[in-house]
């Protein structure tokens, strides 16, 4: 069973155009939206990467899970569910370094809840975070719309951090710039770099790849599949509480109705444009980087066009389906050409 396991990971390891055709994929739209936009900037291009970056810190929770063979629902959920009570905690201590800690204690907490109900107690992924994705969100409805306003910062539905020194500090941070580029979309190359040396030069990313490739075969050669499973949606989590951060310090507001909302489908789409198998244990977690700027690209090419905002996610929601299709059927088409030229 440890030689299938070495086999997949030789497989893996080949080198061919179409493991990277995620980066065709993201220059093909980056033109398209360099023609559309007329005037395009350099502030314009490092926007991009900005507005990529929550998704994008999500996404690669996200690709680590799919990798396994699993999905999680529940990140959206989690990201707002974090922000809402940080910019609770924030209002009531003034203190950047507690709230800071608290969204990442509470994003590594809730996603090891997810993973304990799916690694422990055996729970389908699906029904456990669908579960999880109403159950987080209406908690963090519920509880701060309970506290008074003074505490909330409210305006409407949305709870704002209240001004201050501090809440400047963050703010700055979040809209800041480090050697040129978005200091959120920094944070997020960052951690992109720390994942894909993981999943490629070590013993626990390779472990993933193998629960992904072949439960069966994982367990035997001695992987404790449960407990890895929990650990990647605790990953997740974690990730979660630290685009929450980077929400907090973009936004410096959050609405527990819509904060984070459709992120799961977005951090899945990232993950699918990036080239990753939906049926986990393939794809390189580079291509989650592509992904995610190939998303947000298709976002601006539709504002650029100025199609109907109504049409908007049906729009994105065909790009994903082809993206799939392409992603499931080239490699039968690649095998088919390949047995008729052995046939021949």
């Amino acid at each position: 069973m440890a030689n299938q396991i070495k086999t997949t990971e030789k497989k893996r390891s080949g080198f061919s155009i179409g493991q990277y055709m995620f980066i065709f994929i993201f220059l093909a739209l980056f033109i398209v939206y360099y023609v559309v936009s007329t005037s395009l900037t350099w502030t314009g291009i490092t926007n991009i990467l900005r507005h990529s970056a929550v998704i994008g810190v999500i996404s690669f929770g996200m690709g680590m899970i799919i990798i396994t063979g699993d999905i999680d629902l529940s990140v959206g959920s989690i990201l707002g569910c974090v922000a809402s009570f940080a910019c609770w905690v924030f209002n009531i201590t003034d203190n950047v370094l507690l709230t800071v800690l608290f969204c990442l204690a509470l994003g590594t907490v809730l996603g090891f809840l997810n993973g304990m109900m799916i690694g422990k107690f055996k729970l389908p992924a699906f029904i456990a975070t669908l579960a999880t994705q109403l159950i987080y969100r209406s908690v963090a409805q519920y509880f701060c719309n309970g506290l008074p306003n003074e505490i909330k910062g409210v305006a409407g539905n949305t709870f704002k951090m209240i001004q201050g020194p501090n809440r400047d500090l963050m703010y700055n941070f979040g809209n800041g710039k480090l050697l040129g580029l978005p200091t959120c979309g920094v944070i997020f190359l960052l951690i992109a770099v720390v994942l894909i040396y993981i999943s490629t030069s070590t013993k626990y990313g390779k472990r993933l790849f193998a629960i992904g490739s072949n439960v069966k075969a994982a367990h035997m050669a001695g992987i404790n599949v449960g407990w890895n499973r929990v650990s990647v949606f605790t990953i997740t989590g974690l990730l979660c509480g630290i685009g929450a951060v980077m929400w907090l310090c973009m936004q410096g507001n959050v609405d527990p109705s819509t904060t984070g909302a459709s992120y799961e489908m977005y951090a899945i789409a990232a993950v699918v444009l990036g080239n990753i198998s939906m049926s986990g244990g393939k794809g390189k977690f580079l291509g989650i980087i592509f992904g995610t700027l190939s998303y947000t690209i298709i976002d601006k090419i539709i504002a650029a066009v100025k199609v109907d905002s109504l049409i908007n996610n049906a729009i994105k929601g065909m790009i994903l389906i082809v993206a799939i299709i392409i992603q499931t059927c080239g490699p039968q088409i690649k095998n088919y050409f390949a047995s008729k030229k052995k046939a021949s």
